[in-house]
C-alpha cells in the first residue's frame, strides 16, 4: 500500500507540473492594448503641435508603427505588437519635440525680428 501512495504522490506532481506549464504557455504575453492606446495619445499630442507641418516623417514613422502593432495584436503576436508600439511610441515622442522645437525657433525668430524692428525705430526717432 506505501509504494502505491507513493506512485500516486508522484502522478500527481508530474501533472500538477503539466497543467502549469500549459498554463504558462496559454497565458504567454499579455496584448499592448494599454500601450497602444498611449501611442495614440502621443500621437494626437503630436498632431496638436503641428508635427504633420514640422516633423512629417516622425509623424507617418509612429502611425505605420502603430499599424503594424496593431496587426501583429490582432495576430496575437504580442511580443511583436509589444515592440512596434514601443517603437512607435518613441517616434511620437521625437516627433512632438521636433515639432515643439521649431516652434518655438521661429517663434524666437518672430521675436527677434520685432525687436530689431523696434530699435530701427527708437534709433529713427532720436
Amino acid at each position: 500500500m506505501g509504494k502505491r501512495r507513493i506512485l500516486m504522490v508522484r502522478m500527481l506532481a508530474i501533472l500538477t507540473a503539466c497543467c502549469a506549464l500549459f498554463l504558462a504557455a496559454c497565458a504567454g504575453t499579455p496584448p499592448p492594448t494599454e500601450k497602444i492606446s498611449n501611442v495614440e495619445m502621443m500621437i494626437q499630442r503630436a498632431r496638436q503641435n503641428e508635427a504633420d507641418k514640422y516633423a512629417p516623417l516622425q509623424l507617418r514613422l509612429a502611425e505605420e508603427k502603430l499599424q503594424e502593432a496593431k496587426a501583429a495584436m490582432a495576430e496575437d503576436e504580442n511580443e511583436a505588437a509589444h515592440k512596434k508600439a514601443d517603437e512607435a511610441l518613441a517616434d511620437a515622442r521625437v516627433a512632438e519635440a521636433k515639432a515643439r522645437a521649431e516652434k518655438a525657433r521661429r517663434l524666437t525668430d518672430e521675436m527677434s525680428d520685432s525687436v530689431d524692428t523696434l530699435r530701427q525705430e527708437i534709433e529713427r526717432k532720436q
